[in-house]
């Protein structure tokens, strides 16, 4: 799964796409998760869970308002935690979240170098790991299933500030929804909203 997660953006980054300019970069960024979880036959939802994303970025534009953003982000949703007659349990698992994003990018602040940039457009999201337990309840280290190929699609969108015309640093929000769960296997399933601040930097 990670060698077919990585041989698709490298394709992707391949794609003949009649740009003006391309650039990439790496993204990183710490954010809050909430959550509608099923695990076990409990069904339980989850506000503010700390959860970090980070990972590598592409853009492509194609003139001075219009460009396409490629990112390949790990993230680890960490902290959901519920009680049960068996005790308390922690879930924790990853994924590479794949977001495609149409950007559009418009004027600056005044006496601020840099422009401002809205986004939007589908996510692809990919766990590659099991879900790990902790603290009781189920057995310590449990794996409840093979999680390697379990997927979810959902939507992101957000704006960030470039700082400079060219490259170099933006900051930025992102907030991603999954539309599906990661509900293979019957004993775990997730939707997620995750808002997430960021920083990146393009070369």
């Amino acid at each position: 799964m990670k060698k077919s997660l990585a041989l698709v953006f490298l394709a992707l980054l391949a794609l003949p796409l009649p740009a003006k300019k391309f650039s990439f970069g790496i993204e990183g960024g710490a954010g809050i998760n909430t959550a509608f979880v099923k695990a076990g036959g409990i069904e339980s939802d989850f506000d503010f869970i700390p959860t970090f994303r980070a990972g590598a970025v592409a853009e492509w534009n194609f003139n001075q308002v219009t460009a396409l953003q490629l990112k390949a982000l790990f993230h680890h949703n960490n902290g959901f935690s519920f009680t049960d007659q068996n005790g308390k349990t922690k879930v924790s698992f990853m994924t590479v979240d794949i977001p495609l994003l149409l950007k559009l990018t418009f004027a600056g602040i005044k006496n601020i170098p840099g422009r401002f940039g809205i986004f939007a457009g589908p996510n692809f999201s990919f766990k590659i790991g099991d879900v790990s337990e902790s603290n009781g309840g189920w057995t310590s280290g449990q794996k409840s299933f093979d999680s390697d190929d379990i997927f979810a699609a959902g939507i992101e969108c957000g704006a960030e500030y470039a700082f400079a015309k060219e490259n170099g640093f933006r900051i930025g929000l992102s907030v991603l929804v999954d539309l599906s769960d990661f509900s293979k296997d019957k004993n775990f399933s997730t939707r997620r909203l995750c808002a997430t601040p960021y920083l990146s930097y393009y070369f």
